[in-house]
């Protein structure tokens, strides 16, 4: 690696140009407006991006409160109705339910194990838990019958019913957290998946760092979609009709440290241009002509011999280091 360390910015400014990667270290580098306007830009993106990862995360806590809930409420109501009439056959009847339970969690243990199930893994596991919770309760419970008297399986049947009652206000919460969290998402043009990460300019965000490639950075967000990690980069100004070179190059950058840092291999990347999305595949050639590019960059750091790569006028007249460029094309 050495000792030089390069971030997935000037990954994309160097496959920009590298003369004018090289001229963004200088002192004399220019007040150019654009990037005054693409930080405003990246601000108000992440704000937004921020918010819907906000309402996700609030949406998946009331969710599991429903959850347990409506599972105390299931397990009470069983519990009281069985006190109301503590017969051999509802004692019967609880311990053929707790049997299925178990059943039901050996089952889905055997499903964590497999491989092709391998993302759902923790999910599952959760459930599993759950179901070894209610089983062994309700075995619990038909020893114990006839311990207590009529009135306390009354005041069971109250309580589970006002824990429906709460269920149910939390099931009208997560809806409407839900319904807000995809007007969000659709005003933002975000696409399908979970944010799992966002990129908020001057707050202390998680830095992706990868020691063994020597790289960092910090994509705009990231998504989880089926499983896998996305890292998405947004990109102001026109819509072109495919990625830039450039920005091929970062979203690899981002992919690798996603891959060396979440130890997790993104199948692609997300460039994003206002509403138009394009998937960077990271196959291995893109991978190693990232590495290659890399290289470069130390070296050309090590020796300052850096020079534009190109010959595209326009370039050079959309280029912020254009004043200060020795290379220029008139």
């Amino acid at each position: 690696m050495g000792d030089i360390w390069v971030s997935a910015g000037d990954v994309e400014k160097y496959g920009y140009c590298p003369l004018s990667w090289w001229l963004s270290y200088s002192e004399e580098d220019p007040d150019d407006p654009r990037l005054e306007e693409g930080i405003t830009k990246h601000k108000e993106i992440s704000k937004g991006v921020s918010e819907v990862k906000g309402k996700q995360e609030k949406a998946r806590e009331v969710e599991n409160i429903v959850l347990w809930l409506a599972l105390s409420a299931t397990i009470v109501s069983i519990a009281g109705l069985t006190l109301l009439r503590p017969e051999r056959l509802f004692r019967q009847i609880l311990q053929v339910t707790a049997m299925i339970w178990l059943l039901s969690a050996t089952f889905l243990l055997l499903i964590s194990e497999m491989s092709s199930f391998k993302k759902y893994v923790s999910n599952i596991e959760k459930v599993i838990l759950i179901f070894a919770i209610v089983a062994s309760l309700l075995i619990l419970y038909s020893f114990t019958l006839g311990l207590f008297d009529p009135t306390t399986g009354q005041v069971m049947q109250v309580l589970s019913l006002s824990w429906l009652i709460g269920a149910s206000y939390w099931v009208k919460v997560s809806l409407s957290i839900k319904k807000e969290t995809r007007e969000k998402k659709n005003e933002l043009s975000l696409g399908e998946g979970e944010i799992k990460y966002v990129d908020e300019l001057g707050k202390e965000i998680e830095l992706l760092v990868s020691e063994k490639y020597g790289l960092r950075g910090r994509p705009d967000y990231i998504k989880k979609i089926d499983g896998e990690l996305i890292p998405v980069e947004v990109k102001t100004g026109r819509i072109p009709k495919g990625p830039f070179f450039s920005h091929v190059l970062q979203s690899a950058a981002y992919c690798l440290l996603v891959e060396d840092v979440k130890d997790k291999k993104p199948p692609y990347g997300i460039v994003k241009y206002g509403e138009t999305e394009y998937k960077v595949d990271y196959e291995d050639e893109l991978k190693e002509l990232l590495l290659e590019k890399i290289e470069e960059m130390r070296s050309a750091t090590k020796t300052g011999d850096v020079h534009r790569n190109h010959n595209r006028k326009g370039k050079c007249l959309n280029c912020s280091r254009r004043s200060i460029c020795p290379e220029k094309i008139a």
